[in-house]
């Protein structure tokens, strides 16, 4: 790839049309340019975080980019369904919905990312080893055993990567050598 080159005379009317040239430059391509490295960055995370995902929850979430507006972006990691449970205990027949993204970046149960425990909605067990409940039909169910879920992070995955690859991504939008 080659670098931008702006050319004209050395003379009054010469500057002033490399002038006219980096305005425009800096009007409308660097804008388009912006656009383009945010874009493809977006898609570089999008791809780490869609692997990143425990594949029984690939259906619950979408991963995406949305324009804030030239130049800008979001990478945006959404659930497209919760996940409903239901278990028993001595109080009676509970229910929540739980998010698969969040149990995605930060895990659940016993061997949960420990900081970030606690994504089940009204959670009381975060920090025990295990933990022991009943379903609807009254089966006796392990923490350990059933739901245990470790962090796969990607959120976080997503943006060491987008991180790793700005300056050759960079590079290659802006056509820079070197």
């Amino acid at each position: 790839m080659s670098n931008r080159v702006f050319q004209g005379n050395l003379s009054t009317e010469g500057i002033n049309e490399i002038i006219e040239q980096l305005k425009h430059y800096s009007d409308v391509d660097l804008p388009h340019l912006a656009d383009e490295l945010v874009r493809r960055l977006a898609e570089i995370g999008i791809t780490v975080a869609e692997y990143s995902v425990y594949s029984t929850f690939r259906p619950y979430i979408e991963f995406k980019y949305e324009t804030v507006g030239l130049g800008e972006g979001d990478l945006v990691g959404s659930d497209n369904a919760l996940i409903h449970r239901v278990w028993v205990n001595k109080t009676g027949v509970h229910d929540a919905d739980i998010s698969p993204l969040l149990m995605s970046e930060y895990g659940a149960g016993p061997y949960a990312d420990s900081e970030h425990r606690g994504t089940f909605p009204n959670q009381k067990h975060a920090f025990e080893s295990e933990w022991y409940w009943r379903d609807e039909a009254g089966v006796l169910h392990s923490s350990e055993e059933d739901y245990t879920m470790i962090s796969t992070q990607p959120m976080y995955r997503a943006l060491i990567e987008m991180m790793n690859k700005a300056n050759a991504v960079a590079k290659e939008v802006f056509e820079v050598n070197g």
